[in-house]
């Protein structure tokens, strides 16, 4: 294990995850291009992190993405009243 806490194969997944993510996330044009790669990656790893066991992965990615959303409902709806 180095000096990191992580395995020489856990090393090799990252470096393995960058290097099929990053290209895409360059390749991105505009920002709706890039969030869906951003999005795609997340729901790539929630399906991972099931397929390890956790079955709440694909929840807590759906939390997120709706606090998000409904953040920034908020500020539209704060900034129509004003």
């Amino acid at each position: 294990m180095s000096g990191n806490g992580m395995t020489p194969e856990g090393l090799k997944r990252l470096k393995n995850l960058a290097t099929f993510w990053n290209p895409r996330l360059e390749a991105a044009t505009n920002d709706a291009e890039l969030a869906k790669v951003c999005f795609d990656r997340a729901k790539a790893a929630a399906r991972r992190a099931q397929k390890s066991g956790d079955i709440k992965a694909m929840h807590e990615l759906a939390q997120e993405i709706a606090n998000w959303a409904a953040g920034k409902e908020r500020a539209e709806a704060q900034r129509d009243a004003a």
